[in-house]
């Protein structure tokens, strides 16, 4: 018997007694995937996907190395962005804050679009203290924690690689907060508006800033706009804090908030605040709230209307123009008894290729409007939002952490199935 026969038998048995199937593969065919270069490879590699690459690692340890490289991230990042979005398709990743069973959701936007009533599913189990997602970009999701003694952190979390991070704390609560992406210097940071109780002055504010690196730290940011801090807040929410929306372009990547008629923002990259007007309310009635979002790369808002009993989406064309604020469209509430509830807040997520914005409401969660025909879908589902919708955010698998940054906590979820039946995996 041929010696590399013998080998490949003794390898069928042993995985056979273990259970495994070994499939053969010629020395022919062997030999000819030996023989291509590190950049066909490469180039091969980086056309799959992300999770299929989390797999890939353990081919062997030169893939590992290629795949786990800073520049094969940041190309097949690119890729996936610019070139092929079909590598990273979006998913909606929700975090319930109520109720004891602390559990992260993920729902296929193409699942909810095309049978909403049943979109495929998925939960992950985290730890016991209190946390809420402040944003999602390039694949990783953004947390706050908090504690009873009024202690919080940032965290860090990449769902596709198992990647977590965990800041150091800071003493206080956060009354505005936000993550976003600073191209400039290619790092990722939390903002927070922290509020901290003294016995003798009453209440001090600080705005902290703290960008994912080796060696980061809280660092203070002065000159909060008196404008942000008098913001109304809502008094049906349990948390007294208002999340800010990440809006990443050539010309700015910014976290904004509504306060009261204008958008105040923080500048990521020069770390100054600004502010422009949100569009006219055009209807004589006061809109009950203002929902900001990104839709199509343009920041968007939500006015809600409980007299005319409607909701009006806007859109800013150019951002920072407010002459540019263009009206997409007018949903009227769904007629379902009780749904007059001011607590209630529709949140615009998506828009498809096909002209179908999809919104997240939670009195009947899952609304789609066709924007060239008007037609509307009301669809319930058991993807209950409760009381705060700004729980649901757009997410992208990615193979991205910050660089030089490595996992430093344990306290996220031991199991991960987010795509039945493509794969599933633990840590």
């Amino acid at each position: 018997m041929d010696k590399h026969m013998q080998i490949e038998n003794n390898d069928a048995k042993r995985n056979a007694s273990r259970g495994l199937e070994l499939v053969s593969c010629s020395r022919a065919r062997t030999r000819q995937l030996a023989d291509l270069s590190e950049e066909m490879i490469m180039e091969i590699l980086l056309r799959l996907p992300a999770w299929k690459l989390v797999y890939l690692r353990r081919v062997c340890r030169s893939w590992r190395n290629l795949i786990s490289s800073p520049d094969f991230t940041r190309n097949h990042l690119h890729r996936s962005c610019s070139c092929d979005p079909s590598l990273t398709p979006p998913w909606i990743a929700h975090y319930p804050h109520n109720g004891r069973n602390r559990e992260i959701k993920f729902f296929s936007v193409q699942s909810m679009m095309d049978n909403p009533s049943e979109p495929t599913k998925a939960a992950l189990f985290s730890g016991g203290c209190y946390h809420r997602i402040v944003g999602s970009y390039h694949g990783l999701l953004c947390f706050f924690g908090s504690y009873a003694n009024h202690d919080m952190h940032a965290i860090l979390w990449n769902p596709c690689t198992g990647f977590i991070f965990e800041s150091p704390e800071i003493s206080g609560e956060a009354c505005f907060s936000g993550f976003g992406y600073d191209h400039l210097s290619d790092t990722y940071k939390f903002y927070a508006t922290i509020i901290r109780k003294k016995m003798l002055s009453g209440v001090e504010s600080s705005a902290r800033i703290y960008t994912f690196g080796p060696t980061s730290s809280w660092r203070r940011i002065d000159d909060i706009p008196s404008t942000l801090l008098s913001a109304p807040k809502q008094p049906w929410k349990k948390v007294d804090n208002k999340i800010g929306v990440f809006f990443n372009s050539s010309k700015a990547c910014t976290i904004n908030w509504d306060a009261y008629n204008v958008v105040v923002y923080f500048d990521m990259a020069i770390e100054t605040y600004g502010h422009f007007p949100l569009p006219d309310r055009e209807l004589d009635e006061v809109p009950t709230c203002a929902n900001l979002c990104v839709l199509r790369n343009c920041l968007s808002v939500c006015y809600e209307y409980m007299k005319t009993q409607c909701w009006i989406v806007w859109q800013m064309k150019e951002y920072g123009e407010a002459q540019s604020w263009t009206k997409l469209v007018t949903i009227p509430f769904h007629p379902q008894p009780g749904y007059l509830n001011e607590a209630l807040i529709l949140q615009p997520l998506y828009i498809s290729e096909s002209d179908v914005l999809l919104a997240i409401s939670p009195s009947f969660t899952i609304v789609l409007c066709n924007l060239n025909d008007g037609s509307i879908n009301f669809t319930v589902n058991d993807m209950s939002l409760g009381v705060d919708c700004k729980m649901a955010f757009i997410y992208h698998q990615s193979l991205v952490s910050p660089n030089g940054l490595q996992s430093n906590s344990s306290i996220m979820p031991l199991y991960f199935f987010i795509a039945k039946p493509t794969f599933s995996f633990t840590w």
